[in-house]
C-alpha cells in the first residue's frame, strides 16, 4: 500500500485515536515511575482510593468529560494533567504523522513511513513523560532516557535522518555537553552539582533521534526559554516547580535517596527558584524536529542582516 491509497482524514484520525490512547500509558508513566511502579502491575486503579477502574472510565478525554473532573469510585478529584496528556499525545501524533507522510513521496510505501512515524512518537513520548515527571518532581527517570537512547541509535540506519553517525555522535555530544561542565566540572570546583545527570541523559536521548545539531539546538534553545520563564516566574514571585519528596515503594520503605544522580535539585537559582530543565530540553527538541533547520537559517539569515 503506497501512501496516496489512504484518504489524509482518515490517517489522521486514527493518529489522533492512537496518540491518545498512548497519551493514557504516559499518564501511567508519570505516576508511578517516580514511585518506583511497575507500569503494568497493578491494573488501573484510582490513586486516591485503590479501586480499580472499570475500561470505558478509562477512555482517553472521554472518560474525564463523562465523569466530570472526578473520579467515579470515590469522587476525588481527578486533576488536569490527565487529560491534558492525553490530548498531548493524540496531537502529537497526528502531527508526527502527517511530518512522515510529507516527507514521503506520493509513491512510497505507507508502512515505511507509519513505521519512521511510530519511531519519533515513542520519542515525543519520551519527552513528554519526562517534561511532567521533571516539572513535579525534579528528576528525570531512567526509564525514559536510557531505552529511549538506546531505540534512537538502533533505528538511525533506517530513518531518513539524521543518519547513525550524526545520531552516535548527538548522543555522545548530548551526554557530554551538559555532563563535562554543569555536573563534573561544576562539582569539582563549586563542590555540588550544577544540574542533574538527567538532564545529560535526556540530552543524549535527543541526540541519538535528532543528531549532533539537534542536540546543540535544545540545549541553547532550552537554555534560551528556560531564562526567559525563570524570569517571567520570578517577577511574578512564583516557582516553576515544587519538587515532591521521594515516595518510598511499597517493596523498600527506605528506598529514599536524597542524592539520586538524576535529581535536579542543583538547579536552583538565586533566591531558590526551582527551574527544571528537562521541559526546556523536552519542548526545543521538538522544536528542531519540526521546524529546526528552517529556525536555525532564518536565525543565520537575521544575523547577516
Amino acid at each position: 500500500m503506497l501512501v496516496s491509497d489512504l484518504p489524509p482524514w482518515l490517517i489522521r484520525a486514527s493518529a489522533f485515536v492512537f496518540g491518545a490512547l498512548w497519551g493514557s500509558f504516559f499518564n501511567v508513566a508519570i505516576y508511578r515511575w517516580p514511585r518506583g511502579m511497575s507500569v503494568v502491575s497493578p491494573p488501573s486503579h484510582c490513586p486516591a482510593c485503590g479501586a480499580p477502574i472499570s475500561p470505558w472510565r478509562n477512555i482517553p478525554l472521554l472518560g474525564y468529560v463523562g465523569l466530570r473532573g472526578r473520579a467515579g469510585c470515590c469522587g476525588a478529584v481527578i486533576p488536569i494533567r490527565y487529560p491534558l496528556v492525553e490530548l498531548i499525545g493524540a496531537v502529537l501524533s497526528v502531527a508526527i504523522t502527517e511530518k512522515a507522510l510529507a516527507d514521503a513521496s506520493s509513491s512510497a510505501l505507507l508502512g515505511d513511513a507509519l513505521l519512521e512515524a511510530l519511531v519519533y512518537f515513542a520519542f515525543a513520548g519520551g519527552l513528554v513523560v519526562a517534561t511532567f515527571v521533571d516539572l513535579e518532581w525534579m528528576e528525570i527517570p531512567d526509564e525514559v532516557s536510557l531505552p529511549g537512547t538506546a531505540l534512537g541509535l538502533a533505528t538511525a540506519s533506517v530513518r531518513v535522518w539524521p543518519g547513525p553517525e550524526a545520531a552516535a555522535l548527538g548522543a555522545g555530544m548530548g551526554f557530554l555537553m551538559i555532563q563535562l561542565p554543569f555536573v563534573w566540572g561544576y562539582e569539582r570546583i563549586l563542590g555540588r552539582r550544577g544540574m542533574g545527570e538527567g538532564d545529560s541523559k535526556l540530552l543524549m536521548m535527543i541526540g541519538a533521534f535528532v543528531g549532533w545539531r539537534g542536540a546543540l539546538f535544545a540545549l541553547a534553545a532550552g537554555a534560551l526559554q528556560g531564562v526567559v520563564a525563570a524570569a517571567i516566574v520570578m517577577i511574578g514571585g512564583g516557582s516553576l516547580s515544587t519538587p515532591r519528596r521521594q515516595e518510598p515503594s511499597d517493596d523498600d520503605p527506605n528506598d529514599e535517596d536524597p542524592d539520586d544522580e538524576n535529581a535536579d535539585d542543583e538547579d536552583v537559582s538565586p533566591g531558590q527558584l526551582k527551574v527544571p530543565f528537562g521541559p526546556f530540553l523536552a519542548l526545543a527538541a521538538l522544536e528542531y524536529f519540526f521546524w529546526g533547520e528552517s529556525l536555525i537559517e532564518w536565525y543565520l539569515s537575521s544575523m547577516r542582516v
